[in-house]
């Protein structure tokens, strides 16, 4: 079948760039482009860096006329906020207005680390785009659903023309009803493909597309005869229902799902039982089982260890794992050596947290390269006028720093996912890699 070229990843200069194809956009400018300015530009709810002192008065609009001043209230244009240093220069529709809703100041610590990690990627974004004219509204969820709806209406109220975020399936839906009744699409971070939907679209890569990648690959390597081990979780049920959902397409079976206490450190017990049923499982058919084992650091580290110390021989059974495998810190494991699990291209992601740290002076949180292609897909796609569910979900799709990746009908994303084999010498290999390109009918 015939496709059209997505989005393509080219660099200018240092800097990484997501291209529009067939002109709708560019997701970056071009060398005879404007000048990259020298900060971005915010308004509202300021998050003052540790490296750069907080802008004096800097406007913080609300909804209601009673809690803000007339200075505030004249920013607010019939199209929304309007920086004060750019009404001279820009007309305020000609703005492309960017909301950001994050966790900023979660009381969990690695919440906030990741929410930063995501709007310091969007700043960079907006740097690279060189569109003068888009305007960032960062807003603080703290990861209260209702402080959520408040700064969403807040971040409307200013004219946002699409909305960056939330991180959690709860505040997604309580947002997206809100942007909904706007028009205005909102692309979030979370992983629950139930909030979804109606103009609410999910760029992160979900456990069920990770299984989906890691279960295919397998079967073409000929494994018939799957089992799942991991925690007694909503992500350990999810990871299982997709299992068995993957493996019936494939004419395979799941033969055994063995949950453990999530809080349980040596879950002993659970390891015996599945130990037993996968070495009569490989008895019968050596080579053509596998273990899927979804848990990531120091868990998977004390988890993986105990099928081969209850007698399972993983040179005829194969440790398969999520996108929580993908960390340099849990390669090291031995019991890993010859597992395989699914992920976004190393290769891409290396070169941008490479120049993230370069530019922010700390290593990249996980999610924090999906913050980047948000916002250099919507940054594009609102220069261009073009923040609509058609170009949003055009079949070809984009590619971006995570690789390949498009927005389906139903909001859920999809993604060019290489699949990666742990190596005692090599670390994590691509094994298989990435497509390259989508079907521009959506296939």
């Amino acid at each position: 079948m015939m496709t059209s070229k997505p989005a393509a990843l080219t660099w200018f200069g240092p800097k990484l760039i997501l291209a529009c194809a067939l002109g709708i956009a560019t997701l970056a400018g071009c060398a005879s482009g404007p000048t990259r300015p020298t900060t971005p530009v915010y308004s509202g709810n300021e998050r003052p860096e540790p490296t750069r002192p907080p802008r004096p008065d800097a406007p913080d609009p609300r909804i209601d006329e009673d809690e803000i001043g007339v200075r505030e209230l004249a920013d607010i244009g019939p199209e929304g906020y309007t920086p004060p240093h750019m009404a001279a220069d820009v007309s305020s529709q000609d703005l492309v207005r960017v909301g950001v809703l994050l966790p900023l100041t979660s009381p969990n610590a690695g919440v906030r680390r990741e929410a930063e990690g995501l709007l310091a990627a969007i700043e960079m974004a907006l740097f690279d785009s060189r569109i003068a004219n888009a305007v960032l509204l960062p807003k603080d969820t703290a990861g209260d659903t209702e402080t959520t709806r408040q700064v969403t209406q807040i971040a409307l109220a200013e004219g946002a023309d699409v909305i960056l975020g939330p991180l959690f399936a709860a505040n997604v839906r309580a947002a997206a009803e809100i942007a909904r009744e706007a028009e205005t699409p909102l692309i979030s971070f979370s992983t629950d493909r139930t909030a979804a939907g109606d103009g609410a679209y999910l760029l992160s890569v979900t456990p069920e597309e990770e299984v989906e990648r890691i279960v295919d690959w397998a079967a073409l390597k000929g494994i018939e005869r799957f089992a799942m081990f991991g925690p007694r979780t909503t992500y350990g049920r999810r990871v299982d229902a997709a299992l068995r959902y993957e493996a019936t397409r494939r004419g395979a079976a799941v033969f055994a799902s063995e949950f453990y206490d999530a809080n349980d450190p040596s879950p002993v017990l659970p390891a015996q039982n599945l130990a037993a049923m996968v070495n009569a499982e490989a008895e019968l058919a050596p080579g053509k089982v596998a273990v899927l084992i979804p848990e990531r650091g120091v868990r998977l580290r004390a988890v993986a260890p105990l099928m081969p110390y209850y007698d399972v021989d993983l040179s005829i059974v194969t440790l398969l794992g999520t996108g929580l495998w993908n960390d340099p810190e849990v390669w090291r494991e031995p019991s890993l050596f010859g597992g395989a699990f699914a992920a976004p291209d190393p290769d891409a992601i290396a070169s941008f947290d490479e120049t993230y740290a370069g530019e922010i002076g700390q290593e990249a949180p996980r999610l924090a390269s999906l913050g980047y292609d948000a916002a250099a897909l919507a940054v594009a796609l609102g220069e261009a006028d073009a923040l609509s569910p058609e170009a949003l979900e055009r079949g070809d799709g984009f590619v971006g720093v995570n690789g390949l990746f498009r927005f389906n009908p139903d909001g859920v994303s999809e993604h060019g996912l290489a699949v990666l084999q742990v190596s005692e010498t090599a670390g994590a290999r691509i094994v298989d890699r990435a497509r390259t390109s989508f079907d521009a009918d959506g296939s």
